[in-house]
C-alpha cells in the first residue's frame, strides 16, 4: 500500500487530516501529517519572519529526518506551493503528487499574484501587526455549519509572506506523476481555475462533490479518491 505525506493549507496544521488519516489506516495505507512551523500545536512558535521557505523547509526536513521514500505527497489549498517546491528538491523521494483543490504554482509568482487584486484586497483586510494574516471567515474554507465550530477553533494567523513570498523553483508538471482532485462546490476562482490548469497539464483529474475542505466535510469520499490515487483498489 501507499506512503502518503499530506500537507494542510494556511491557517491549519495536521489536525484537519485527522479522519482522513484514520480511514486510510484502515485501508492500509501509512499517513504521515506533520503540522507546520506556527501551525496547530506548534502556533507558540509563531514569529515574524516566517514563510513560503519556512514551509518547503519544513516538509524537505520532514521527509528526511522521517526517512520517507516513494511517497505519495497530498497538497491542500495554499500548499500546493509547498508540496511543489519541496518535490523538486526531493524527486528521489517523491512517486506521485496529488493536489487536492490546491494551486499550482508559477516560478517568480507569489500566492497573492495569482489570484489577483480581489484577494489581496482580502489580504490587506485580514493582515495584523504588518506580518501576520489571521484567518479568512468561516466560509471561504467551504467548512460546512456541522463541521465550523470544531474548525474554527482551530485555525491560527498565518505569515503574510507566505503569500506575498514568490515562487522559488521552476515547477514542472512533467516531472513527476501527478493528478488533481477538484471539489465540484469550490467558489474561489483561482482554485476553478487549477482544475483546468491540470487538464491542460494532460493529469488525471477526479471531481469531488463537496466545497474547498473535504478532510473535513467528506473524509470518506476523499480517503477513496486517495486510496485510488495510491494505487489502491476497490475504493
Amino acid at each position: 500500500m501507499a506512503k502518503f505525506l499530506l500537507v494542510s493549507g494556511a491557517f491549519q496544521g495536521g489536525w484537519v487530516w485527522r479522519d482522513v488519516a484514520t480511514r486510510l489506516a484502515s485501508k492500509g495505507h501509512e499517513a504521515h501529517t506533520p503540522t507546520l512551523t506556527g501551525c496547530g500545536y506548534l502556533c507558540n512558535g509563531f514569529r515574524e519572519g516566517q514563510g513560503l521557505q519556512t514551509y518547503i523547509d519544513d516538509l524537505l526536513n520532514y521527509l528526511e529526518f522521517e526517512e520517507l521514500e516513494d511517497v505519495v505527497l497530498g497538497a491542500h489549498s495554499y500548499s500546493g506551493m509547498i508540496a511543489a517546491a519541496a518535490a523538486m528538491q526531493a524527486r528521489d523521494r517523491i512517486r506521485k503528487l496529488v493536489f487536492m483543490d490546491a494551486v499550482i504554482p508559477e516560478a517568480g509568482r507569489s500566492f497573492a499574484d495569482m489570484a489577483g487584486e480581489g484577494f489581496q484586497q482580502l489580504l490587506a483586510k485580514q493582515a495584523a501587526d504588518g506580518w501576520k494574516v489571521n484567518p479568512w471567515p468561516l466560509p471561504m474554507f467551504g467548512v460546512n455549519e456541522e463541521r465550523g465550530a470544531w474548525f474554527g477553533a482551530r485555525v491560527r494567523p498565518f505569515p503574510l509572506a507566505a503569500f506575498t513570498d514568490p515562487f522559488p523553483v521552476e515547477f514542472d508538471p512533467k516531472a513527476l506523476e501527478a493528478e488533481f482532485i477538484r471539489c465540484a462546490k469550490t467558489q474561489n476562482p483561482l482554485i476553478q481555475q487549477m482544475g483546468r490548469k491540470a487538464e491542460e497539464f494532460g493529469w488525471r483529474v477526479s471531481t469531488l462533490d463537496s466545497n474547498h475542505s473535504p478532510m473535513t466535510t467528506h473524509p470518506a469520499q476523499l480517503s477513496d479518491l486517495l486510496h485510488t490515487a495510491g494505487g489502491g483498489e476497490g475504493a
